[in-house]
Parts: structure tokens; C-alpha cells; sequence
């Protein structure tokens, strides 16, 4: 993790929600010694909730992103700049327009969750880049980590570039991670800091290159679809963790 000055990742801009993800996504570049162009965040210029910037803890070597720090306080701490989207959708044409002004060359996606990037939102120009919670093609959809840890697997997230359908964007990196620990919240702390910290790695090549890693395409009739996982299974998969199971 880096400690220099910043640096500004040319033609990088974080498409960024209220989210967890989100939250973590610009910390981890902050505490990388990176910043994108700017951020445009969707849901409107509301009043953050928390305007502390402080010190972050790391786990297995992974930041863990502090949540009471709004992504608008740590651009505001960085001197990012930010655009405020009065849209939650990423296909609303003031989305398309704020996307359009900035013209990235890659646009970090973090969106709100469950949604599908149009095609027209796609043809925008940049490509969209997007880390999976999931080791690609085996594991695509919804809550992969979970089914993962439930068949003995280590976590693993993707990173791909968004296509039409749905996980199915060629691959520009993957890494497995240790199982989270069980005081961690997985789904908002371990599953969006793991996320951050392939999109950080992915970045790196990209500064020192001026390139994203080489893309290879999926073999599409590999791997099974999932869907949110029914409470019962998430349970199983998280009493999976104290029983210590990892192939």
C-alpha cells in the first residue's frame, strides 16, 4: 500500500452510491496514494451523515473501509472532485450526461446494487470496469462468496469489464482472499474491502502502464449462475468459517 504523494489516475473516473462498496472503493484509492479524475456520486448532494475522516484498520493486509466516512467526506479530504448525480440509476439520462461530461477512459463502477448496466449506458465510450465477488466463470451472479465458502472454496473476486449479460465481461484480473473472520460484517465490510483491493492492484498496472492487464474472455459455457442466497444457506455458509473448512 502506497504512502506517497498522490497521484491522478488520468482518465479514471469512480462511478460511486451511498453504498458500503463505494465507501470503501475510494478510501482503499486514497490509502493507495491514487485518485480518479473525480467521482461522480448518484443520489443527489443530500447532507452526509458523518463528516470524519480517520485513521483505517487493516486486515490479512486488506483495508477495511470505515463506514461512518461518507465517499463526499474522503473526496472532500482529498481534493477529489465530485459530481452529485440527483439519480439512484446508473441508466437515468442525467447519469448519461454526467458520464458524458467527465469522458473517462475507464469509469470504476460502483453502483447501487441489483442493477444492470443498459447497452445504451454501455455505449457511453469508456469502458466500465467492475470487480465480481466471485472467481469468473465458476461463480456468476448474486452472493457467489457465499456459495463459494459453502463448497469448502476460498473467496475470490473478478475483475472484468462490463458487457450486455451479466458477469460474463472479459477478465482483466482475479484473486482469492482469505476467509473473513468471523467478527467481520461480510457483507458490507469484507465483501466490499476485497472488492477495493483488486480494483487497487488492477489500478496499479494501470498507472504504471497507462493500460488495464490484459483481458481474456470467459469460456461462457462454463460456470453456474446463482441467485441471492436463501437465509438458511447464508447461515450454513457463515457457521462454515468457525468450523475452519477450506480446501
Amino acid at each position: 500500500m502506497s504512502t506517497a504523494p498522490y497521484c491522478v489516475l488520468q482518465g479514471v473516473v469512480l462511478l460511486a452510491a451511498r453504498t458500503s462498496r463505494s465507501k470503501a472503493y475510494i478510501q482503499t484509492l486514497v490509502a493507495w496514494g491514487m485518485l480518479p479524475e473525480s467521482v461522480i456520486l448518484l443520489g443527489g448532494n443530500a447532507s452526509d451523515v458523518s463528516k470524519k475522516v480517520g485513521d483505517k484498520k487493516e486486515w490479512e493486509g486488506i483495508l477495511l473501509p470505515d463506514l461512518n466516512e461518507s465517499v463526499a467526506s474522503t473526496c472532500e479530504h482529498a481534493e477529489v472532485p465530485i459530481v452529485h448525480v440527483a439519480e439512484n440509476d446508473v441508466n437515468a439520462e442525467l447519469t448519461h450526461e454526467a458520464i458524458s461530461i467527465a469522458s473517462p477512459d475507464i469509469l470504476i463502477y460502483s453502483g447501487s446494487g441489483g442493477q444492470i448496466v443498459s447497452e445504451k449506458t454501455l455505449a457511453l465510450g469508456p469502458k466500465f470496469l467492475h470487480m465480481h465477488s466471485g472467481w469468473l466463470p465458476d461463480y456468476r451472479g448474486s452472493t457467489t462468496l457465499y456459495y463459494a465458502m459453502l463448497e469448502g472454496k476460498l473467496p475470490a473476486v473478478s475483475a472484468i469489464i462490463l458487457d450486455s449479460e451479466i458477469d460474463t465481461g472479459p477478465v482483466v484480473a482475479q484473486r482469492h482472499y482469505p476467509r473473513p473472520s468471523t467478527e467481520i460484517d461480510i457483507d458490507r465490510v469484507y465483501d466490499s474491502a476485497i472488492r477495493a483491493d483488486l480494483m487497487a492492484r488492477v489500478l496499479v498496472e494501470y498507472k504504471t502502464t497507462g493500460q488495464l492487464p490484459a483481458v481474456e474472455s470467459q469460456f461462457l459455457h462454463r460456470g453456474t449462475p446463482y441467485y441471492v442466497i436463501h437465509p438458511i444457506l447464508k447461515h450454513l455458509s457463515i457457521l462454515s468459517l468457525r468450523q475452519g473448512r477450506c480446501q
